[in-house]
């Protein structure tokens, strides 16, 4: 399998481990693309909510619209965070006076 971007009948733009057998296309670890703001690219789990087979999905070729390669760097990241199971830890606001008895005056 080689890391691709998968473009499906359905509009969706998938990174994934990509095989071709017959009629049918495997896609394993599949990641939606999502472009977001400041020429940004962003990486969600395609249907977090199934139990992926640990051999990929299958799917038939018709659904396929167009394979190409990703940017070295996008093919990286992507295997980094999702092959990888990589958790980036979100922003959190610290509050230095969470469970004390000290109060901000001014």
């Amino acid at each position: 399998m080689e890391v691709k971007i998968v473009r499906l009948n359905s509009g969706e733009e998938i990174i994934c481990n990509y095989k071709v057998t017959g009629k049918t296309a495997t896609i394993k670890d599949p990641a939606v693309l999502i472009p977001s703001q400041e020429g940004k690219l962003l990486l969600a789990r395609w249907l977090p909510y199934a139990k992926h087979p640990e051999d990929g999905i299958e799917i038939p070729i018709t659904q396929v619209m167009f394979v190409v390669e990703p940017q070295k760097d996008l093919a990286d990241h992507y295997t980094t965070v999702v092959v990888n199971n990589l958790v980036i830890p979100g922003k959190k606001i610290v509050d230095p006076l969470a469970g004390s008895n000290l109060k901000l005056s001014v």
